[in-house]
């Protein structure tokens, strides 16, 4: 999909993203979720709360979408065969928004086609087999990562430039960057990063996201995940 669109909308997804969450069609239960961030336990009951009470409106066909506000989040939902796929955004989602949804909803019903079937029956409604290692198969949080590219909304930490070739307008952004990251101690997100560089640099949105991507290639920015 990257080749088809510009990485800055990959960047505007993974900073608006603030859960993903599978909900079982026939039970109406959450069977997977994941939090971008901070967890808010409040929304998530919301969230559940209103699937149960049917008081959100669902997609009822497969492979149809729908959208929806909650507690001044937005909501937008595919439906796949046996389940329903929800991102819960800080922003409106956009087109872009339903292609990803789309594909990561393929992706997972296809790789956890039997678990999802035999999930009551089976599987005795246990979620940790969405999560369980597999030599046959991605895990989850791989075809998340992969799909959506959340480790764009980890802190990141500084790597080597030794041998790497820049240009001259991504040196300029990388001596910035070193600067910013060693004021945070290299907890600083990309999101404010990419903020940053906005306000200082007369370059657009979209040559930012490149400079970023390009770094994070070259590992000269790495995701901190253990931060």
């Amino acid at each position: 999909m990257r080749g088809k669109r510009h990485i800055s909308e990959y960047l505007s997804l993974a900073f608006s993203i603030e859960y993903i969450i599978v909900t079982h069609r026939e039970s109406r239960e959450i069977i997977y979720y994941k939090a971008i961030g901070n967890l808010e336990p409040d929304l998530l009951d919301s969230f559940r709360n209103s699937i149960q009470f049917e008081i959100l409106i669902l997609p009822k066909e497969p492979e149809s979408i729908e959208q929806a506000t909650l507690d001044g989040k937005y909501l937008i939902t595919r439906s796949g065969k046996m389940i329903w796929i929800t991102l819960i955004l800080n922003k409106l989602p956009t087109l872009f928004t339903r292609e990803v949804l789309k594909f990561f909803c393929e992706i997972f019903e296809n790789q956890f086609n039997k678990e999802i079937d035999g999930f009551y029956s089976d599987f005795n409604g246990e979620v940790s087999i969405f999560t369980a290692k597999s030599n046959s198969r991605q895990s989850v949080e791989t075809i998340l990562q992969d799909v959506f590219h959340l480790y764009l909304t980890l802190p990141y930490k500084m790597g080597t430039i030794k041998d790497k070739r820049l240009t001259s307008n991504t040196r300029k952004v990388l001596k910035f960057t070193e600067d910013l990251t060693l004021k945070a101690g290299n907890k600083l997100l990309f999101e404010r990063l990419s903020n940053n560089l906005s306000d200082c640099f007369k370059i657009s949105n979209q040559e930012i996201a490149d400079i970023i991507f390009e770094l994070v290639q070259k590992e000269i920015l790495i995701p901190n995940s253990s931060s």
